[in-house]
């Protein structure tokens, strides 16, 4: 039979071609999760699945293991092609099919043999086991940890993991977690985190009156898109805190490959106190010939060289006349000085890549507020993952000096997605309205069936949060220092309120900041004179990233799903023309997708999105008949050198 929705009208649509018949198909896994995908009559609900990044259980694409094979409850398909071994008639007979093979004929309602968990990547969750515990200042702790199984967790220099911490509860029988960046290179067996300690919170309290060496720690990661991209360009690095720690990791990064890369290093603290780790920053600017480096103490009774703002260490050399990569990790008021100095100076630098920790509004005394608003970088107490629905704040832990927001949708206070303006997500593209009017299957609204590039998972259409889905992934990032508002100065220079729009820095296009749940936020920054090369080398860098974070460490299923959407991208190109460059797009903005999905971390994936390269392919490739005869074959091709290994052959081709 035929699922309709709750006002009886059915989901036999046309796309706006009028082409081809989608279908809307609800996939019940044996969690009790069901997600929902919409599919034409001509694809596979395993291409229409894997495109939309509902991993279901694959590992031919064509029918010949029969390792995706589900029961369906109702609706009419086409089963496809198939081998006995993989499907036997009495099971077909009984209504067991083929994802990778049946093409829907109207609404289905799938059973999945899996979970729901296995069909979407999860960040992994790693134990240890504290190795080192070392007290660097009276501000600053370093923790060192080990895991047996090393070689399953990879990295790129920046990132961050969640850490639980030890006998703490978050009243849930959830562990307390905190956001910490990797101090170490990707390559080290230890594993090495700059804590700030602040009386009385959590992971403080824990660090100086429980820990102890030999004990057992978990954390959850890795996550985050802050990491240093490969180029040759000059880098700028700016650090504030223990915001030095994802800078020191990328240090560790060019060290390790012997890198003759120009860099600058800039390290800001408030007191002498919080100086730390200079013997790690002597020792790479004596092993690294291209790097300099220097740094000051804001307050005036400071034994060092430089007392000041990071700002006054900047010079006109340092920015290469914009053929310079900037990374800064700091709070808002550090980032935006940074901004205000290089637009000052007249620079559009190349690359632009920061993470901050913002402030939203203190409301007034009494007031009802909404939940915990933080956005990113630079938090060494960083706050529990706040829940998306709106409730009464819970009082501030001591290490966690968050701002209550009266609305959470908001980035550094200005507000993004007030509850009644969802379409405003959708650009030029309609949303459906948040009514009774929605597609609905067994009473679950859905997103408008249209395709969309907002960075946001099939499932993720749903219009209030849900156990399943919490209103957007739980990203943050990089543990490193709170600032509350009395000790932000010692950072940074006074600069004026942030105009309410999209921030520019000279000639400079900047892409929306991700922001996580633990009030994390990452955003890049690109030239706009030089806007579609910067941004195609932008996406290169961030796939590149992907790459080392999943190279050798995908499943048999897991390169079979991306075969499969390499597969897809082919029926629309012949030779050099575009078959159907609409398409086209569509199947290499799934094929991309992919990889990133792959890492678990949904912050790399939502930084590949904030980017907007499909958007731009779609408005440049509207009436494009003409196309590089090997744009398809590259996907397989990348595939290929996967499944065999070949580490090199798949960085030239995604490069």
């Amino acid at each position: 039979m035929t699922v309709t929705t709750d006002n009886g009208v059915g989901a036999d649509l046309r796309t706006p071609d009028g082409e081809a018949t989608i279908h809307q198909v609800a996939l019940s896994f044996e969690d009790g999760v069901t997600r929902f995908i919409s599919c034409r009559e001509d694809q596979t609900v395993a291409d229409a699945s894997y495109r939309q990044r509902i991993n279901i259980p694959l590992d031919c694409r064509d029918g010949a293991c029969g390792t995706c094979k589900s029961f369906c409850e109702s609706g009419d398909f086409d089963g496809g092609v198939y081998i006995e071994d993989a499907l036997s008639d009495d099971e077909s007979a009984a209504g067991y099919a083929l994802p990778c093979c049946m093409k829907p004929k109207s609404d289905l309602v799938l059973q999945i043999p899996a979970t729901s968990d296995v069909a979407k990547t999860q960040a992994s969750r790693f134990t240890g086991t504290i190795v080192e515990l070392d007290r660097l200042s009276d501000s600053t702790m370093r923790l060192e940890i080990r895991i047996e199984n090393r070689g399953e967790l990879a990295f790129l220099p920046g990132q961050y993991v969640n850490i639980e911490i030890p006998g703490s509860d978050d009243g849930e029988g959830t562990p307390v977690s905190r956001s910490y960046s990797f101090a170490n290179g990707s390559h080290e067996d230890r594993l090495v985190f700059l804590i700030k300690l602040s009386p009385g919170g959590a992971m403080s309290t824990y660090l100086t009156d429980r820990a102890a060496r030999g004990e057992e720690i978990a954390f959850t990661g890795p996550h985050g898109s802050f990491f240093l991209r490969e180029a040759t360009r000059p880098v700028l690095l700016l650090a504030g805190g223990t915001g030095l720690a994802p800078i020191l990791s990328m240090l560790r990064k060019l060290h390790a490959d012997n890198s003759r890369r120009k860099v600058h290093l800039i390290y800001g603290v408030s007191t002498d106190t919080d100086l730390v780790a200079l013997d790690e920053i002597e020792f790479f600017a004596e092993q690294l010939p291209g790097l300099t480096w220097d740094h000051c103490v804001s307050d005036p009774a400071s034994s060092a060289v430089n007392k000041g703002y990071v700002m006054s260490l900047i010079e006109p050399a340092h920015l290469y006349d914009g053929d310079v990569a900037i990374y800064l990790c700091g709070p808002p008021p550090m980032v935006e000085s940074v901004r205000k100095h290089v637009a000052q100076a007249g620079i559009a630098p190349t690359g632009f890549y920061y993470e901050k920790f913002a402030l939203a509004a203190r409301p007034e005394a009494g007031a009802e507020t909404g939940t915990v608003q933080k956005t990113e970088a630079l938090s060494d107490e960083a706050a529990p993952v706040a829940t998306p629905e709106a409730r009464p704040a819970p009082a501030p832990d001591a290490d966690d000096p968050i701002i209550v927001a009266s609305d959470a949708r908001s980035i550094a206070g200005q507000q993004t997605l007030p509850a009644a303006d969802l379409a405003s997500w959708s650009g030029t593209r309609p949303v459906v309205a948040a009514d009774d009017s929605l597609t609905r299957i067994a009473g679950q609204p859905l997103w408008h069936s249209e395709s969309d590039d907002r960075g946001l998972d099939s499932d993720a259409g749903l219009l209030r949060p849900t156990a399943s889905h919490p209103a957007g992934p739980a990203r943050s990032i990089a543990g490193q220092e709170v600032f509350a508002p009395s000790s932000l100065e010692p950072l940074h220079e006074a600069v004026p309120a942030v105009a309410t729009e999209t921030p520019t820095v000279g000639d400079t296009v900047a892409g929306p900041a991700v922001v996580g749940s633990q009030g994390y936020q990452i955003g890049e920054e690109h030239p706009a004179i030089h806007e579609s090369d910067a941004l195609f080398e932008a996406r290169a860098a961030l796939e590149l990233g992907a790459l080392e974070l999943t190279f050798g460490r995908l499943s048999t299923q897991q390169l079979a799903g991306y075969r499969l959407l390499a597969d897809a991208t082919v029926p629309y190109v012949d030779g050099d023309r575009f078959v159907d460059a609409a398409e086209y797009t569509e199947t290499n903005a799934a094929f991309h997708d992919y990889l990133f999905a792959q890492t678990g971390n949904d912050h790399l994936l939502e930084a590949y999105k904030a980017l907007g390269v499909k958007g731009r392919m779609s408005e440049v490739l509207r009436n494009a008949t003409w196309c590089h005869p090997l744009c398809a074959q590259d996907h397989i091709d990348i595939v290929s050198a996967f499944e065999a290994g070949d580490h090199d052959a798949a960085r030239a081709l995604i490069t």
